[in-house]
């Protein structure tokens, strides 16, 4: 993109890359993911670490994010506490639908998620939380985009390109305005395969006292995966969800 700096842009990479890590990351293994050399790589992790944005195991030679993230964060609290509030409704929908669930929200027109809960028992999509992914296919950015104000949604539909991403996408703007409708009247939206081709999705909003989506929920599965009547039974499921949620976020 014009205009970015290349190595703010790396420094970044090394950011996100440690915040979706499960374990501390060795320096060799940072370069190889993020396909740079082990100096830039060492450069990049020691700026950040003289900042307090990485901190290093001096034991194991290894790095994890650094305390001042924590700091930086509670500048979020409002969005932090989405995500606290949320995480039980999540973990009980896992539990209900036997299927991974999702918490994402709208972020420079594109849909970003913040939680991925997955069942135990089962073989499960997992969304790495900070992924950001289009709007337009995706049954959570349709969730989001249907319940924005009129001139919000206008404005972003005049921005964002409706790229084909399976047979399945919708890449008509027209086609688009139609399934937002949709999603209004009942209250959520589903993905047969629009964002890949084997894989599919039901969203319901958390709209506030203005009927605006703050942020939505979502099922997502493989298709093969999925009993026969859950376009049916799922969506009763998740909405309930959905507007109990809202309910406890914003004092409905």
């Amino acid at each position: 993109m014009a205009g970015t700096n290349l190595t703010v842009t790396k420094a970044l990479d090394v950011l996100d890359l440690l915040g979706q890590a499960r374990d501390p990351m060795r320096l060799k293994d940072i370069a190889m993911r993020l396909d740079l050399p082990e100096s830039t790589t060492h450069r990049l992790l020691a700026s950040l670490a003289d900042r307090g944005y990485v901190q290093r195991e001096p034991d194991h030679g290894t790095y994890l994010l650094g305390w001042k993230i924590v700091i930086h964060a509670r500048s979020l609290d409002s969005d932090a506490r989405l995500l606290q509030n949320m995480q039980p409704f999540l973990i009980r929908l896992t539990r209900q639908l036997g299927q991974t669930t999702n918490l994402a929200v709208l972020s420079n027109d594109e849909v970003m998620y913040l939680d991925c809960q997955t069942p135990a028992d089962s073989v499960a999509v997992y969304v790495a939380p900070g992924l950001t992914l289009p709007l337009h296919a995706t049954s959570l950015g349709k969730s989001i985009m249907a319940h924005l104000p009129e001139h919000q949604l206008e404005s972003l539909l005049q921005r964002i390109e409706l790229t084909p991403l399976t047979e399945s996408t919708i890449t008509d703007p027209v086609t688009l305005r139609a399934s937002l409708q949709r999603v209004r009247e009942q209250g959520y939206a589903i993905d047969h395969g629009e964002l890949k081709p084997d894989v599919s999705c039901i969203a319901a909003p958390l709209l506030d006292d203005s009927g605006r989506a703050r942020a939505a929920i979502s099922m997502t599965a493989p298709s093969a995966q999925l009993p026969a009547d859950w376009e049916v039974t799922f969506p009763a499921i998740l909405t309930g969800v959905a507007k109990e949620a809202s309910r406890k976020l914003f004092d409905l």
